[in-house]
Parts: C-alpha cells; sequence; structure tokens
C-alpha cells in the first residue's frame, strides 16, 4: 500500500489529541494516514481500541473524499480495505454466499 490511489482523509480537528502527529484539518491520502495510524499503534498498542476500530481509519474520526479503483484481483464489489484481507478467491464466495442470504 505504498502508491496512492486517489481516495483522500482528514482528521477531524475534535479528534487532534488522539493522533499527535496529524495535522488536523489537511486531506491527504489515505495510505499516509494508515501508515501513520499504525506507526502509533506501534508504539502504543493500548491506544488500537481508541483511534481504530472495523477500519484503521475511523469515519467518526476522519472524513473522506475521492475515489480508489480495487487493486488487481480484488472483486469489484468490496468497498472496505478490510474487505480485501481475505484472499480474492475466498473473498468472492464469501460475498456471494452473504448475497444468496440477502435474496427473499
Amino acid at each position: 500500500m505504498s502508491e496512492a490511489r486517489g481516495r483522500e482523509a482528514r482528521l477531524r480537528p475534535e479528534f487532534d489529541y488522539l493522533y499527535p502527529d496529524i495535522e488536523p484539518g489537511s486531506w491527504q491520502p489515505v495510505e499516509v494516514l494508515i501508515n501513520r495510524v499504525v506507526t502509533m499503534l506501534y508504539g502504543d498498542r493500548s491506544q488500537s481500541g481508541v483511534i481504530t476500530g472495523e477500519r484503521l481509519l475511523r469515519d467518526d474520526h476522519f472524513e473522506f473524499r475521492g475515489a480508489s479503483p480495487r487493486p488487481t484481483g480484488l472483486p469489484p464489489d468490496l468497498s472496505r480495505l478490510s474487505d480485501a484481507g481475505l484472499e480474492p478467491g475466498r473473498a468472492k464466495k464469501e460475498m456471494d454466499a452473504r448475497r444468496k442470504k440477502q435474496q427473499p
């Protein structure tokens, strides 16, 4: 995840105290912010439940803009990088299974 793909985020000012190394209100590539958050977590793992949740960049702590193409080999329907933690073939099978459960 070293090359920026077009998606940007900015830290909401009310959460700046949780992220001392991130300037609030400044749009940055999500890859840069993810790397900074991971670096913070390596320094203090007790923050993992505070500054991260289902995603490394919490929706309530950050604003997002832009779009990123899906990495090659991943199903285009998956919307989150956290969904991409599975191998592409397995991710597609699990996505199809979820869809079948949702259909009447």
